[in-house]
């Protein structure tokens, strides 16, 4: 295969864009007139917050493998987000003499979360260029800060800082201005435009920083936020191609495309982009398992899509961004119908496993009353060769038959390991890597367009330096990950009772269970060891039985070589949007919103936007109806009419009476008598 076809690291930002114009937030009407004029820079802003996300990384841990999941209870997507509208927190406020800073507005914001910690009326009294300071309004009060940019020096440092308050505070503070508010609750705006109205923030401020702020103030905030979110996008994406060009020219031979579509306007507009490094591309090809996990998380904000990413993984068994076409590899993901179909047609020769946690989802859709299937369905898919997948399957039946037929109809051989191919050494039966990999991004998936490619970059350059520096001060023969395996199949493996037979064949005993091992060839016939790449228990008690070293038996792609190869090569730095080169391509526009599967068009009443449960889902239950209110006489007390109509209702019933009377009577009935009857 000609190693060009593989396209590594790949982050693919999928837009289905259909009709023209920009998006507008439903029902919100946006002023363009600049009530409040902005006090900083955007491209300062947007480096801020980009590398705030990278100095708040921390890297992925390995992904260890058989450990049941913690819950089986899928959390409502309200809950979800009622808990991050809750749970949004600012930093710690810490200040201290001589602290240094990466540029003002990173100062600003430390000065902020201060004032939002100790509620104290803090306000800016000083601005220049280089040099801000701060003190606090309340009554007789010395604090103060003083921040400035000091000769041959890059950084700004604070040069004075009285740390003391002398002040109660009042719930009053002069910082919480309208373009501060409205940078407090940019993301949340951008994400849920409809939630956080004016209302909303002035109580979330109370609520939660114990500060008062007007209901104007609020209002001129969201106004303010939401055309910072209809410019920055804008602009974000008129410099897409310089972005591009500036990727192309800063990491030689590596991938970048922009696809567009021309609306009625005749505007290009934005419908996919890709981007992949060519210096992991040729990394992953040379020292990573052919494995790939591939899944998608969607983008939050203005602009609606996917971001897809393609992930393998090191030596270390931990996370590796990647994309590719080719024989001979495996892919894991979940049962997206379009991506099945897709690898069928794009990659006939992958072999494509399925992901048991969304097998697992699928199955409580149809069983959700049935909170003990999880352990039967985990064991099958751990299952490590055919009888041990034909006795999980047997114990299901057993155990619920319906449950048994359902995962029957899942195809189990795409996510058993009995059926894996040997050789790949991987023995994944879920798509935990890309999970983790969409939980670091989270923050980025809140920014505009680019600076959320750009965090994602950043992000993958300063992975591959943390774990550079850790491969090679790392001092063992093979990778942590290897450590933690086998302590888990020491404890069996000491127990188990060794006979050796000829041609280096060995005969592994632990109560019932034999196995064959053969040291020579590095197999067992429980499938494991072939599998994993490591010794299983049963060819781990060979080699402590022999007293051999286990570490020579274990795969070379978990050595500590490999693990360093793996990140010999990265992600060269790239130059600020200032330096970025001009191309000649025309602008791309921002995308129209795509629609929104089920979503009934117009407005929606109150009643449509309640969330609709699912048909496993208890429904909801109905309040019994009070009885209404009986009318009752005035006059005669009687039930059934008030005192307006009385008389009428004392001659009906007279006239009624006298009708039953004739009629018992035989008598014939006069017309006149204002009843009609008729005998037959």
């Amino acid at each position: 295969m000609d190693a060009n076809e593989f396209e590594t690291n790949a982050l693919i930002v999928h837009q289905e864009a259909t009709g023209t114009g920009p998006q507008e937030f439903e029902g919100e009407e946006i002023l363009m007139e600049d009530d409040v004029p902005d006090d900083e820079d955007p491209r300062e802003r947007d480096a801020f917050e980009i590398e705030k996300a990278v100095n708040e990384f921390r890297d992925e841990p390995s992904i260890l493998h058989d450990e049941y999941p913690d819950s089986d209870n899928d959390e409502d997507e309200d809950v979800v987000r009622e808990r991050k509208r809750e749970n949004s927190r600012r930093g710690g406020g810490n200040l201290y003499y001589h602290q240094t800073f990466f540029n003002e507005i990173a100062f600003k914001e430390v000065v902020l979360d201060h004032a939002l910690k100790t509620g104290c009326n803090i306000a800016q009294y000083m601005y220049d260029k280089d040099k801000v300071a701060f003190k606090c309004d309340g009554d007789g009060c010395v604090w103060r800060i003083y921040c400035a940019v000091p000769k041959k020096c890059p950084k700004w440092r604070v040069n004075v800082f009285k740390d003391v308050h002398t002040c109660i505070p009042n719930g009053d503070c002069e910082m919480l201005k309208v373009p501060v508010i409205s940078r407090l609750f940019l993301d949340n705006i951008r994400e849920e435009p409809q939630y956080f109205m004016p209302m909303k923030i002035e109580e979330t401020i109370k609520k939660r920083w114990k500060i008062t702020v007007s209901r104007p103030q609020c209002q001129a905030a969201r106004r303010k936020a939401l055309r910072w979110i209809e410019r920055e996008h804008d602009e974000q994406f008129a410099r897409l191609q310089d972005y591009a060009a500036e990727i192309r020219e800063s990491n030689k031979d590596s991938t970048v495309e922009i696809q567009t579509l021309r609306n009625d306007a005749g505007e290009e507009v934005f419908n996919r982009f890709y981007v992949c490094f060519d210096a992991i591309k040729r990394t992953w090809i040379e020292s990573c398992r052919p494995l790939i996990g591939v899944d998608g998380t969607f983008m939050k904000g203005k602009v609606k899509g996917q971001l897809l990413v393609a992930l393998g993984r090191d030596a270390d068994n931990a996370i590796y961004p990647i994309a590719w076409d080719g024989d001979g590899f495996i892919m894991v993901s979940d049962r997206q119908k379009g991506l099945i179909r897709a690898v069928e047609l794009e990659l006939p020769k992958v072999k494509h496993r399925m992901c048991v946690r969304h097998i697992y989802e699928n199955l409580k859709k149809n069983h959700w009353k049935d909170k003990e299937m999880k352990k039967y369905v985990w064991d099958l898919a751990w299952s490590y060769n055919e009888k041990a997948y034909e006795a999980g399957l047997t114990r299901l039946y057993n155990y619920n038959v319906a449950v048994w037929r359902d995962v029957v109809k899942s195809k189990p051989r795409t996510w058993c390991r009995a059926f894996y191919k040997q050789g790949n050494y991987c023995e994944d039966v879920e798509n935990n890597s890309t999970e983790s990999f969409n939980n670091s991004i989270v923050k980025a998936r809140d920014k505009a367009f680019v600076p959320m490619l750009e965090t994602i970059r950043r992000l993958a350059m300063v992975r591959i330096a943390m774990r550079s520096v850790e491969s090679h001060e790392h001092k063992g023969r093979c990778t942590p990950y290897v450590s933690k395996f086998l302590a888990k199949e020491f404890e069996k493996a000491s127990e188990m009772k060794i006979r050796r037979s000829t041609n280096d064949m060995y005969e592994a005993e632990r109560g019932v269970d034999y196995q064959r091992i053969c040291l020579t060839e590095r197999t067992c016939t429980c499938q494991k060891w072939q599998i994993c790449g490591i010794p299983c228990e049963h060819a781990y008690g060979v080699i402590l039985d022999k007293k051999l070293e286990v570490e020579d038996y274990v795969c070379h792609w978990f050595r500590t070589p490999m693990w360093k190869k793996n990140y010999i090569n990265g992600i060269f730095p790239q130059r600020g949007p200032a330096f970025w080169p001009s191309t000649e391509h025309p602008n791309v526009h921002v995308p129209p919103p795509p629609p929104q599967p089920g979503r009934k068009k117009g407005k929606e009443s109150k009643k449509d936007k309640k969330r609709k449960k699912g048909k496993n889902e208890s429904p909801t239950k109905m309040a019994p109806k009070d009885m209404k209110r009986v009318m009752h006489c005035g006059i005669c007390g009687d039930a059934g009419h008030n005192s307006r109509f009385h008389k009428k209702k004392k001659s009906l019933v007279q006239a009624f009476e006298g009708v039953i009377s004739q009629v018992a009577q035989g008598s014939q009935v006069e017309p006149s008598q204002g009843v009609v009857m008729s005998q037959g």
